[in-house]
């Protein structure tokens, strides 16, 4: 069972009381963000992935269903996305490997053949993907692309296009806050 005070703090951030998600925020996440620097080892990225956390808690926060522990709750959150960055990443750096690029396109080959449909979403999900950075402003899809594409930390991006770190983080915000509204329909 939630404990009292976790419960009316759930409850007014499902309500979109801001108030009570900034309390949430700044009592976790510096701790979330040293968890999440166990896993990947670089104190950006991990700022990046509590952040990502912290945007989709308050963009859905129906979403916050927690029976025992709120603070569990973003722990697990932090460990699953950790653990998803770090299985990308290890796909992506297994890429070289002639062998890896065989199973992994045998398995995209055995996706296609057992549901052609799903391709086509995933394709036009990635159109789509593309269509809304397409839509950002010029140095914002710049700085999404410098991070999400490049992999750059915000500290590699604010030294290449001479500007603070803070900008950094505040334009990869409203990035995924506009390709998270033009993407709405496909993220139901």
């Amino acid at each position: 069972m939630l404990p009292e005070a976790e419960k009316y703090l759930v409850e007014a951030i499902r309500k979109g009381d801001y108030h009570s998600f900034e309390i949430l925020f700044r009592t976790y996440y510096s701790v979330l963000c040293k968890y999440a620097c166990s896993y990947v080892k670089v104190h950006e990225l991990a700022e990046d992935i509590v952040s990502e956390i912290f945007v989709r808690l308050w963009e859905k926060p129906e979403g916050l269903n927690i029976e025992k522990s709120l603070k569990a709750y973003l722990f697990r959150c932090v460990r699953n996305s950790c653990l998803n960055f770090l299985l990308r990443t290890k796909q992506r750096s297994a890429e070289t490997d002639p062998e890896t690029i065989k199973i992994i396109n045998d398995l995209h080959c055995e996706m296609l053949q057992s549901d052609p449909l799903d391709s086509l979403l995933l394709d036009e999900l990635h159109e789509k993907f593309r269509e809304a950075i397409a839509l950002l402003p010029p140095e914002c899809a710049r700085i999404f692309i410098l991070s999400r594409e490049n992999e750059l930390s915000h500290k590699e991006i604010a030294q290449k296009l001479n500007i603070s770190e803070n900008t950094v983080k505040v334009q990869i915000y409203r990035a995924l806050l506009k390709i998270r509204e033009f993407l709405k329909d496909y993220l139901k």
